[in-house]
């Protein structure tokens, strides 16, 4: 052969052999659909190959259905995570047998030696204050013991079986967040733990991750736009979000939208990656855009609702938000204060309705007053009226009417309200505010208003919502008042005055506001907001910056607008088979109530963290607040919101064990469960009985066990980890206070002069990695990787449902969580038999719960404290709800694999307050399903492909005939058609065998307020709220609608009865940073915790390829004349602390970062080079080393996510409660001291090698 003279081809004999290394690199023997049960929220699709019988790699699948042909695909959506995620299944931090530590160990087979049960032995080790103190102190070290899994599942049992014989079921807890990633897994444990009567903790708003305004002022836990319908939009607003570094894989529909024509618009104080994408960046002060967009609602309604009107927005106004509805006026001497809403209860012409105090009237331009339909009193009537409907009808006349927005040119007076600047409460720079903070101003402006003659003759004086909210925002209108006069007057909340918050310049604010409404108005509603944890994460975050937002949407009409909408993506909150995921996990086809509690509170408490908190509430009131401020700290806050059933805690009751408490009832004379339920309350009532949170210190009161699996609660959640490993795991720690600051400011919870140390007994933790809260647990159990298990996965990034398969069988000897959550069942039955031979009843308390009538809890809205004798304690009303459940622990595994009967009751099985009777299904479909067992007539699933076929099939969102049955269950209240609307999908099923051939979407459900196709079949996006907008089906809130205005006490005395804004805390006047410790060279930073790019959370950050791509370890970014200022260049190595600890990381110097704020991208742990600290040495600290990047924060709770028993105010797992706040918190940073090696010292048997200060 010739080369014809070719200088690029050479002939050539020579072997070619080593070719055959890159072809076989990419040989397999097969590969399996799965995919990765990581907390991103993408939940993507992957084809995993296998070599040998080992993971070799993966690449994205691309065969997801298409939603609409004039719609960009949903793939391509790899991600640089993802693609290297086949690294973890052989990774050298994977624990590969069971272990426990080798101290508890020894002591407790000691006893088993000496011929104590495992309960007595377990028993005589944990009660034992020196053997306990003893393994305690041992957390977070090394000394493992590698045991058997019937070994250490005993130990499981035993602790648990203890733990309820002598504390109660209330004291063991169980954690396991993001249920989306794998549904099945993360069903396991919970259904275990409701069985046993243990703590089910919540995870999203302890992630802070929950948007508490969507609960407020939607009634929705969250809902946003799967990522392609962003590409519907026209306008873009990114606050707070990284989409190309955080939704990697949905980042397409970005550059997409803007090449279709879309502006963006983006928020961020750095520039971010997301940035370069923007067309208009607007670099605000961090914390500040609360601040930006309350001047920009004030634009949107000088321009387009007073300059000119603008008919789309207020039709839409008066229609779908609560802005028309009149509100009461409050006479508070010579000016007036926000009052509640003007209700059917208090006209003569309607009193005698049906929930009369929770129907709200609006009036017309003849000045006749309306109960229009769709309040909440319409929603729990005893005998549905279908008047739950968003129709402008008078439900008693049946008349059709037009409401009023404003009062202006109908008014009858002028009535001046008081309202509350919170301004200069806390300066927007952290460390510049005086003192320890100052107290809200008052400002005095004048509303149109008119008067009201009630049925009992009594004169009120009432405006409308819509005023208020006018008012509020600066808009005069030629009324009386401190109202700004223009733009450029720096009064609240001006374009002028927002300069002073966030630097941005008037002009830039009022270009936005006014290109937004435009551009909504040219639209009809199809300008949105992409907003994340840069906001959320704030103190004030998740209810105003956000509320912000979100009124600024519903002004423009472009909530429940495909292209529109309030759109927070943060964590994998849409648990898409709702249904299945509520009823499995919380065992309610066998027992109810579970034991739901808000894990915020819980670890506030139980972790110490309160008697640090130094922060009066005295910055947070309104200037007319009477009531709250009595309860002036956040441990107050949570007792009265407790004992008032806004929010549950357990333990529940004072040094009581649940299951003795019915035992004594019994013994008192009781004789049926009603009169057990009496009889608890009365004992609250005469004060022998009280709950425990009023002394949390109380040994008898601390929670004593806690599994966790699937999450990183000691690293990647744990605000103020310090302090937790001080007074909750009692181990060493780099905790710098030097006294506990709360005693003085506490009054409703005991205070001990001598804070607990090692408060919890026993930690158990499932895990496919050593990760922090491996380290720190007492056993770790190893569980199936990813790629090892059949599971279910989803999340709100798109509406496909995927399966996680089993490329290859659990390696070693891990296990799927199910069947590892199996074994420890069957283990505490035989157990059980001996120590709880018959069946038990456990008294349980609750929160009055959201999606129930427990939202018809407390009328009005007023603050009435039964211990105060403001009303009398009924249960479920003024005090939390009791129940009696019956226990039988000697039956545990069955009732764990099997379908149980509640569900088949009438109205037994639902959620979000939707419900129905799974009968038909469980006889007609799963028990002739073949990939189901039936035994004894009932459904059992032991096998884990067999639990996910069963979730599928309960699912409304994959079994069209299930949602069909929804739907005429919702018309009798609403009194509209709306199952026509799966008509068309009646018939589909979808299989688990479906979703492993190709990923399925998810359909119609009254479970979701979107609206995925048409009556033919025809797919559309999903954007939140279409089904409100376009069916009529009302909010779950108190007036059904979008609640712009909230009436409730706690809310107007904060001053948040309508949006606001109030400036970060400042941590310094808290006093978390003393800067008598600042010492030379150091300088105070806001502290800032993004989400990062090479690594979801913890997940991926201790993982060899990533590391490869960062720095590999824990770094600090920090502008270029900031580090010049403490004399720290490109890499040093530097020390971050405050109070609550010390992290040691290395300086990133970046011109993208803006003075005075710092950036540790979440989350960092210990295990990847971390150093020990100069600083920790110099304290004398137990812990020398970094700590990780919640070392420098604690717990920070608003009492804003407090309120309840009051409509959408309302707690429910996940819902609503408290939350951790970081955003707010401040460091000090230096240059590290090094050694005369100038090189970190990382080994204590080198300490001496750290300089001394």
């Amino acid at each position: 052969m010739k080369n014809n003279g070719s200088k690029w081809f050479k002939v050539s004999e020579d072997s070619r052999s080593w070719e055959d290394f890159y072809r076989k690199r990419w040989n397999y023997d097969y590969s399996v659909r799965t995919g990765h049960g990581v907390n991103c929220s993408m939940a993507c699709s992957w084809e995993v190959f296998v070599k040998d019988g080992l993971i070799c790699w993966e690449l994205q699948k691309t065969d997801y259905p298409q939603i609409d042909p004039d719609i960009p695909n949903v793939e391509p959506r790899g991600c640089q995570r993802g693609v290297t995620a086949s690294w973890y299944p052989y990774s050298p931090l994977r624990p590969k047998f069971p272990y426990v530590r080798k101290v508890l160990w020894d002591f407790y087979s000691e006893e088993l030696e000496n011929g104590k049960d495992p309960v007595e032995a377990y028993a005589a080790v944990v009660e034992d204050e020196e053997k306990s103190k003893l393994y305690k102190s041992a957390r977070g070290k090394a000394g493992w013991k590698r045991v058997t899994w019937d070994q250490s599942v005993e130990l499981v049992a035993a602790a648990q079986i203890h733990t309820i014989k002598k504390y109660g079921p209330d004291h063991m807890a169980n954690f396991s967040p993001i249920p989306a990633m794998s549904l099945l897994s993360f069903i396991s444990g919970h259904r275990y733990n409701n069985l046993l009567g243990g703590i089910y903790c919540s995870y999203y708003e302890w992630y802070h991750d929950l948007p508490h305004v969507s609960s407020s002022m939607f009634g929705d836990q969250t809902e946003n736009c799967e990522s392609s319908d962003w590409y519907l939009g026209t306008y873009w607003i990114v606050a707070g979000s990284n989409i190309n570094m955080t939704r990697t894989a949905d980042a397409h529909f970005l550059s997409e939208a803007k090449y279709r024509g879309s502006k963006i618009v983006v928020l961020s104080p750095n520039y971010s990656d997301v940035t370069k994408y923007a067309d208009t960046w607007v670099p605000l002060v961090p914390g500040s855009d609360g601040a930006f967009l309350m001047a920009c609602i004030h634009v949107i309604l000088k321009e387009f609702y007073v300059e000119k009107e603008t008919p789309y927005f207020t039709e839409y106004a008066k229609q779908y938000t609560n802005l028309p509805f009149l509100v009461v006026l409050d006479k508070d001497g010579d000016k007036y204060q926000m009052g509640r809403f003007l209700r059917a209860s208090d006209i003569a012409e309607y009193a005698s309705e049906e929930n009369a105090d929770w129907k709200l009237i609006m009036a017309d331009g003849s000045g006749r007053l309306h109960v229009p339909t769709g309040s909440i009193g319409f929603r729990w009537e005893e005998k549905p009226t279908g008047n739950w409907n968003l129709q402008l009808k008078n439900a008693v006349t049946k008349e059709d009417f037009d409401p009023l927005l404003t009062l202006l040119g109908n008014e009858e007076q002028e009535a001046t309200v008081s309202f509350s600047d919170f301004t200069d409460t806390f300066s927007i720079y952290i460390g510049r505010t005086e003192g320890k903070g100052k107290k809200a101003t008052e400002i005095l402006r004048a509303v149109p208003a008119k008067k009201i003659r009630t049925k009992d003759g009594e004169e009120l004086l009432v405006t409308t919502a819509f005023d208020l909210t006018m008012a509020q925002a600066g808009v005069g209108r030629g009324l009386s008042g401190d109202y700004p006069e223009d733009y450029d007057d720096p009064k609240p909340y001006t374009p002028a005055w927002q300069e002073a918050q966030t630097g941005v310049s008037r002009d830039l604010a009022i270009q936005i506001g006014r290109e937004f409404a435009d551009n909504a108005e040219k639209t009809k509603g199809k300008s949105l907001f992409i907003t994340g944890p840069g906001i959320q994460h704030f103190y004030h975050g998740a209810s105003l910056y956000y509320r912000n937002e979100a009124v600024m949407l519903a002004l423009c009409g472009c909530n429940g607008v495909n292209g529109g909408n309030f759109n927070h993506y943060v964590g994998t909150q849409h648990t898409r088979l709702n249904a299945a995921f509520v009823n499995m996990s919380g065992a309610l086809d066998w027992s109810r109530p579970p034991r739901l509690m808000n894990s915020t509170s819980l670890w506030y408490f139980q972790t110490g963290q309160w008697r640090y908190d130094n922060m009066s509430l005295d910055t947070q009131w309104a200037t007319g607040a009477k009531k709250l401020p009595e309860f002036n700290h956040a441990a107050d806050m949570n007792a009265l919101a407790v004992r008032l059933g806004w929010l549950p805690f357990f333990p529940q009751i004072d040094k009581k064990n649940s299951l003795e408490i019915y035992k004594e009832a019994v013994a008192a004379g009781c004789q049926t469960d009603a009169e057990v339920k009496e009889w608890v309350l009365e004992r609250f009532k005469d004060g022998t009985y009280d709950f425990a949170i009023r002394d949390v210190d109380a040994p008898e009161n601390h929670l004593k066990m806690l599994t966790v699996y699937r999450g990183n609660l000691i690293g990647t959640s744990m605000r103020g980890h310090e302090l937790s490993l001080k007074h909750w795991l009692g181990t060493h720690n780099n905790v710098m206070w030097d006294e506990e600051p709360a005693k003085g400011l506490v009054n409703e919870v005991e205070w001990h002069e001598e804070s607990p140390i090692g408060k919890l007994d026993f930690l158990v933790n499932l895990n496919i990695r050593m990760d922090s809260t491996a380290n720190y647990a007492d056993v770790v159990l190893p569980a199936a990787f990813w790629y090892e298990k059949y599971d279910v996965t989803f999340g709100d990034m798109h509406t496909f449902v995927h399966p996680l398969t089993p490329a290859t069988q659990p390696p070693w000897e891990a296990k799927h969580d199910w069947e590892a959550f199996k074994c420890i069942a069957k283990k505490f039955e035989e157990l059980a038999k001996k120590h709880f031979p018959e069946p038990v009843k456990d008294v349980v308390l609750n929160a009055t719960w959201m999606d129930s009538p427990g939202q018809l809890a407390q009328p009005l809205g007023e603050i009435r404290d039964w211990r105060n004798g403001d009303t009398e304690a009924v249960a479920g009303k003024t005090f939390p709800s009791i129940a009696i459940v019956e226990r039988d622990y000697t039956n545990i595994y069955d009732k764990l694999v099997s379908l149980g009967p509640l569900v088949s009751k009438p109205k037994g099985y639902g959620s979000k307050g939707q419900y129905t009777d799974l009968t038909p299904i469980v006889e007609e479909e799963l028990k002739n399903n073949e990939a189901l067992e039936v035994r004894d007539g009932r459904v059992f699933f032991e096998k884990a492909e067999q639990f996910c076929e069963l979730i599928l099939q309960i699912s409304p969102e994959l079994n069209g005939r299930l949602s069909w049955l929804f739907f005429k269950e919702m018309e009798k209240k609403v009194g509209l058609p709306l199952a026509d609307m799966v008509e068309v999908i009646k018939g589909r099923k979808v299989h688990y065998k479906d979703i492993i051939s190709q990923p399925r979407r998810i359909h119609t459900t009254p479970q979701w307020s979107a609206m995925l196709h048409d009556k033919d079949g025809n797919q559309r996006t999903f954007g939140p709220w279409t089904m409100n907008v376009e069916r009529l089906k009302p909010w779950h809130t108190l007036s059904g609608r979008q609640e712009v205005y909230y009436d409730h006490q706690g809310l107007r005395e904060l001053g948040e009865a309508l949006p606001t804004n109030k400036p970060p805390l400042d941590m310094v006047a808290v006093g978390d940073i003393n800067l008598d410790k600042a010492g030379p060279k150091s300088k105070v930073f806001r502290f800032i915790t993004p989400h990062g790019k090479w690594q979801i959370h913890s997940s991926f950050r201790d993982h060899w390829p990533m590391m490869h791509m960062s720095r590999g370890g824990p770094t600090v970014w920090l502008n270029p004349d900031d580090s010049e200022e403490i004399d720290v260049k490109d890499n040093d190595w530097v020390e971050m602390f405050c109070e609550n600890g010390i992290e040691v990381v290395r300086a990133v110097v970046s011109h993208q970062v803006p003075r005075n704020m710092a950036i540790t991208y979440h989350q960092v742990e210990r295990h990847v080079n971390v150093p020990l600290s100069p600083l920790a040495k110099k304290n004398n600290l137990s812990d020398l080393r970094g700590g990780n990047n919640n070392a420098t924060t604690r717990i920070l709770m608003n009492p804003h996510t407090m309120i309840g028993g009051y409509a959408q105010f309302s707690y429910y797992t996940n819902y609503w409660g408290t939350s951790p706040s970081e955003r707010d918190h401040g460091v000090i940073i230096r240059k590290m001291p090094l050694g005369a090696d100038q090189k970190p010292v990382y080994r204590e048997s080198e300490l001496h090698k750290v300089p001394e200060e």
